[in-house]
């Protein structure tokens, strides 16, 4: 049976074989999408030309485009990738692979240079007509328009010299120096310490920090949180407070800090003198130290969960082979954290069988693994749903970048191949044979090149602009009142269930033995959270209704009333509990009633779905106004 390797595999490999190639260069290696899911875009800047690129990714391809039977020819080409951790050999699924090579506006600038020496000082930007042949750097130009000579020059003679002292500085600096590890922080000095200082404009910030210093938990624990663009660590709801929670919280990192041990350097505002920084960690740390159970002397893999942190896989190293491991049962590396976490697993119970299995697949690989479960270390819903929100404004502030960023590219790429087309005449065909033909080729595929791209990148903006949009109205879309009644219905018949079920009674179509101090933990433990989070929810909407909004009830309806649900009235056949009946008929009509109904069934709207009501009277005025 025939093996082939999918498109995105292809392209994974031929990235690894361009940077294995050319070391230094920097290349954008893109799958297609919709029809063109099997071609690969391969667009780089300076460096190595094209001919060069081709010939790597000539082995690639598993089909050529014939011209004169109008359909792709198979080839006989095999790659080996690697998926997963197996090696796969196989017919590569890939119908063509783009190259496109910028050039950087140093290069260009020399070029120009090179070119106005040639043509007695004149300017190709503003005395770009057609010109003659003329000879630089040991190549006649081409005769041709004077921007497409500056191209010339560019590709010939400046990029393959700047790419020749590249490729030798880069032997040189191999062979000299190993590249130094990254650092989290742009500032990041550790003889110097941290320094933790407080501006008006950023608030509390945190510099300095390494990877595996020790720090990032300590900082997180205190209300930090990592900014990627900024490269630093900040306090949330900092900015321009000069007292309060926030400031309490920072001095109270600073002494957690210098008690780890970590060199700090604070310059924040002074506390009140009567003010007493807390001496044990808050209840929200993830680790609480005293209480832990992991051996002082343990030198394994810690998997740890607790409801304010998750579940986390700490200890591990690079190259121990639990990377695999612990991907095949869906964890995740986090660089703020430095060490593996399993997603959605924060403010939950501990998922124990995900936890065992993974403990015993670490053992079995010759791991020592600890699991250590601390369910009463949690945070509050209200925090919790604090951190998602502030968590969805950074969501949308860093989509709405990239897809800033894509539709740049995505513009700048359809105005190349613009310009590039505005050198061929409109009309004029490839001369086969002629000594044009092969830059009129070069060209097209260009063209080709920078079309794709500029279309790619205008379906990525679009993709991130909905996200940015989605996650810019996230706390609207959790606060929407009708939405949090239902939630809040739900959650108090969660509770009345659990009350049950503490009492010794079936609930939910089971039943705890309670005998069990464990059962009781967990049963209270989820009885005290269900009651915080209908807390904070009816919070929510006691705040609503102070900003005007109106909670309908029976004691609002009569028999006769209308009542408004999703932009359309329905007379109401009957008040009820909970709900009011109407008359069943499909929704293509403003008004539904007694008249206009086209089912025989009656509907029922709950109170929490109702926008609006009106009364009978004033139901028939509007409908004979619009009569």
């Amino acid at each position: 049976m025939t093996q082939y390797v999918a498109t995105k595999n292809v392209s994974v490999e031929l990235r690894r074989r361009l940077k294995a190639e050319f070391p230094g260069a920097k290349f954008s290696v893109r799958t297609g999408t919709r029809t063109g899911s099997a071609w690969i875009s391969v667009s780089w800047t300076d460096g190595p030309d094209t001919e060069a690129v081709s010939r790597i990714a000539a082995p690639l391809h598993g089909a050529h485009w014939d011209g004169q039977t109008d359909s792709y020819v198979q080839t006989n080409n095999e790659v080996t990738v690697t998926v997963d951790g197996q090696t796969i050999t196989g017919k590569p699924l890939v119908d063509g692979i783009n190259t496109h090579r910028d050039f950087s506006d140093d290069v260009l600038a020399e070029a120009k240079t090179l070119w106005s020496a040639a043509f007695d000082g004149a300017d190709p930007d503003t005395d770009g007509g057609m010109r003659g042949t003329a000879l630089v750097g040991g190549k006649y130009l081409p005769d041709t328009w004077a921007p497409n000579q500056v191209r010339f020059i560019a590709q010939e003679i400046v990029a393959p010299k700047r790419w020749k002292a590249a490729e030798a500085a880069a032997k040189t600096s191999a062979k000299t120096a190993a590249k130094p590890r990254r650092k989290t922080s742009a500032e990041a000095d550790p003889a110097a310490g941290i320094e933790v200082t407080y501006t008006p404009e950023a608030g509390v910030t945190a510099t300095g920090t390494t990877f595996g210093d020790g720090a990032a938990p300590i900082l997180r624990t205190h209300g930090f949180d990592w900014s990627r663009k900024a490269a630093h660590w900040y306090a949330k709801g900092t900015q321009g407070e000069q007292s309060g929670a926030g400031l309490l919280a920072a001095h109270t990192a600073v002494q957690a800090l210098r008690t780890a041990g970590i060199a700090v350097t604070a310059d924040l505002p002074e506390l009140p003198a009567d003010t007493a920084l807390p001496t044990t960690q808050p209840a929200t740390q993830a680790e609480d130290i005293e209480e832990d159970d992991v051996p002082e002397d343990f030198a394994g893999i810690v998997l740890r969960h607790t409801r304010a942190g998750g579940t986390l896989a700490e200890c591990t190293a690079r190259g121990d082979g639990s990377a695999k491991i612990l991907k095949g049962r869906r964890f995740r590396w986090s660089r703020n954290l430095g060490c593996w976490y399993l997603p959605h697993s924060r403010d939950r119970a501990a998922d124990r069988f995900t936890l065992n299995a993974l403990a015993e697949a670490l053992r079995e690989a010759g791991h020592a693994v600890h699991i250590t479960v601390r369910e009463d270390v949690a945070r509050s819903f209200g925090e919790a749903e604090a951190d998602r929100e502030q968590r969805a404004d950074d969501r949308a502030e860093r989509f709405s970048y990239r897809a800033d960023r894509a539709a740049g590219a995505s513009k700048a790429a359809l105005a190349e191949a613009r310009r590039i087309g505005s050198a061929i005449p409109f009309g004029q065909p490839v001369l086969v044979g002629h000594h044009s033909e092969k830059r009129h080729r070069a060209a097209l595929d260009r063209i080709d090149s920078n079309m794709r791209k500029g279309i790619d990148e205008g379906n990525r903006a679009e993709h991130w602009a909905d996200r940015a949009d989605a996650a810019a109205h996230y706390e609207q879309h959790r606060k929407d009142p009708a939405r949090t009644l239902r939630r809040l219905k739900e959650l108090e018949a969660t509770l009345r269930g659990l009350e049950k079920l503490l009492a010794g009674e079936p609930a939910f179509g089971s039943s705890w033995d309670i005998t069990k101090p464990e059962n009781v933990a967990e049963l209270t433990r989820r009885h005290s959270e269900t009651a915080d989070e209908i807390t904070h929810w009816r919070e929510v909407i006691a705040k609503a209704e102070a900003d005007g909004l109106k909670l309908w009830s029976r004691a609002d309806f009569t028999k006769g009333d209308y009542a408004r649900s999703r932009r359309r009235w329905y007379e109401v056949l009957r008040v009820n509990g909970v709900s009011v009946t109407v008359p069943g008929g499909p929704d293509i009509q403003p008004v539904i009633d007694r008249n206009t109904r086209a089912y025989s069934w009656d509907d029922r709207i709950p109170y929490d779905d109702i926008t609006g009501r009106m009364s009978a009277e004033d139901m028939a005025a509007r409908l004979a106004v619009k009569d």
